[in-house]
Order: C-alpha cells, then sequence, then structure tokens
C-alpha cells in the first residue's frame, strides 16, 4: 500500500506534510532473515499528545501493512501499544516486501482538535470516522535474500537409500561418510516414501522422514564437534555453515532443551505444519 502525497479534507500527521507543527510520527523496524523464516519488529514513536490521547482511550490504533507486490502477500498489524512484530515464511515473499505504518481510528470521533495543527486550521475542529487513516508513519522497504538451496531435499548432503537390516528399525542415519548422510528406509517404507512422497504427500514423506533424521544428525553434530574428523566432513561443513549464516551456532543446540527442535523446524520451514495443511488438504480434495 503506497502513500501518495495528496490533500486530506482533515489534517493528516505525516513527514510529508505540514498539517501539525512540532510533531512526529516515526517508527524504528528490526527486520532480520534466519533460514527459511523473516522475522520484524516495529517500534512506534509518537510525538503528538493529542493523537497519543486517541490511542489511550482506544479511539486509535497502530496499524502495520506488510505486503509483497511480487507474490500479493499482505497482512494486516494492529496494536494499542507502541510495538508490533510479525513472522512469516520467506517462501511467501519475493523481492521485496513494503511495510507502511498508520494511526487509524477504531470508531468516530466529534469534534476532533490538536494543539499542533498549523495555523491555517487553527480553532477548527473535524468530525471523524471510523477506519480514518489520521497518521501516517516512516515506510520502509526491505529486499528478500533469495536461497538457491532446495531445503526441501538437501541433494548436496543426504540421499536416501534401501535398509538392508530391517531389525533397525524403519529408519536409520548413517553419518560415517565423508560425503553425504545416508537415510536408510526399510524396503516397504522407502516404496511407500518414493511412491507417496513423489506427488500427493511430498510435504508429509518429508516430515516423516528429513525431520528426524536431521535431529539426529545435529545431536551427532553438536556431540562430536570438537573431533576433527568428524568436522572435517563435507556434509558437517555444509550443515555448520548453513547454521552460522543464520546466526545459529552449533555449540549452541542441544537435546536438553528446545533449541534442537526449534533449529530444525527452521531449517526446513516449519514441516510440521506443512504436513497437516497437506493433509487437510488432501482430504478436503477427498470430501
Amino acid at each position: 500500500m503506497r502513500i501518495k502525497d495528496s490533500l486530506s479534507p482533515y489534517p493528516i500527521l505525516n513527514d510529508f506534510g505540514d498539517d501539525y507543527l512540532d510533531s512526529s510520527f516515526r517508527v524504528e523496524y528490526v527486520v532480520k532473515t534466519q533460514f527459511s523464516e523473516i522475522t520484524g519488529e516495529l517500534f512506534f514513536e509518537l510525538d503528538n499528545e493529542d493523537i497519543e490521547n486517541l490511542i489511550d482511550s482506544k479511539k486509535a490504533q497502530f496499524i502495520a501493512h506488510v505486503e509483497c507486490p511480487s507474490t500479493c502477500y499482505r497482512t494486516i498489524l494492529k496494536s494499542y501499544e507502541p510495538y508490533l512484530s510479525f513472522r512469516l515464511d520467506s517462501t511467501e515473499v519475493s523481492k521485496v516486501i513494503e511495510i507502511r505504518t498508520f494511526v487509524v481510528l477504531t470508531e468516530n470521533v466529534e469534534g476532533f482538535s490538536s494543539k499542533k495543527f498549523h495555523p491555517d486550521y487553527a480553532g477548527q475542529t473535524f468530525n471523524l470516522s471510523a477506519h480514518q487513516i489520521i497518521a501516517v508513519g516512516t515506510a520502509k522497504d526491505f529486499k528478500i535474500k533469495n536461497d538457491d538451496r532446495d531445503l526441501d531435499s538437501l541433494p548436496s548432503i543426504i540421499t536416501i537409500e534401501k535398509l538392508n537390516d530391517s531389525k533397525r528399525g524403519s529408519i536409520a542415519v548413517n553419518t560415517d561418510n565423508d560425503e553425504h548422510i545416508i537415510i536408510g528406509l526399510t524396503e516397504e517404507v522407502y516404496d511407500l516414501y518414493r511412491n507417496l512422497g513423489k506427488n500427493r504427500f511430498k510435504a508429509t514423506a518429508f516430515s516423516l522422514v528429513l525431520m528426524p533424521a536431521l535431529m539426529i544428525v545435529l545431536q551427532r553434530m553438536h556431540a562430536c564437534k570438537d573431533e576433527e574428523d568428524v568436522a572435517s566432513r563435507h556434509w558437517f561443513q555444509v550443515i555448520r555453515d548453513l547454521l552460522e549464516k543464520n546466526d545459529c551456532k552449533l555449540e549452541n543446540i542441544s537435546a536438553e532443551d528446545d533449541s534442537l527442535l526449534k533449529v530444525c523446524q527452521k531449517v526446513f520451514s516449519d514441516p510440521i505444519a506443512r504436513s497437516f495443511k497437506e493433509l487437510q488438504d488432501r482430504s478436503e480434495r477427498m470430501g
């Protein structure tokens, strides 16, 4: 939602007009990308007592529009406090996300005036309607760093094979290879994975196989991080570089708390949620 410098029938606080004097509405942004997740924090700095009073009485609130023109992604955030946060999947956006901020009325306001009005509005009052914008904050565009890796398969370091020894269970993870992590599946499970995971239930098969495998791999990496023989392996270095690129240190990942689970979900863009969404969509089509 791009804001244009145009005339308004009532005063609007913004940084491209002079309807208000000695007043401002600025926003501090903290936006980060970690793995396939984008998080943002917005800190509102409003300097106008009359508009602040409207927010305090819940007659107005802070609003933020987060949009991506390339993918048509859009969400609206609201708060009566001078703070907002958002979290989104980077697969939903591309190139740029645009963030626009406002103070918007939540109900009709009669006879609104401000001591900080421009002299042209001196002595005037305004009857305003709910949903009207009364302040426009600092706008910001953020470039999205596209990641060319296929996180759904990590083909460069993971191979999936049939497991010869069925006594080990349906799945086994071999990290002894220098180049690849080898995930073994029993013949029956392997055939189901190949048949169902290639089309109808790709996200579900992925979640059932690669999610637990990665948890095992990260546990082993954490335990063997100081062993040169393990740390020098190609697959180890690829995963470690991925973690460090996203401000995640291997020594801080542990099965003793939820850090291991959190990292695994972030690396693969919350595969559990995607699995249930896939199953729900499939169920609705069949119903």
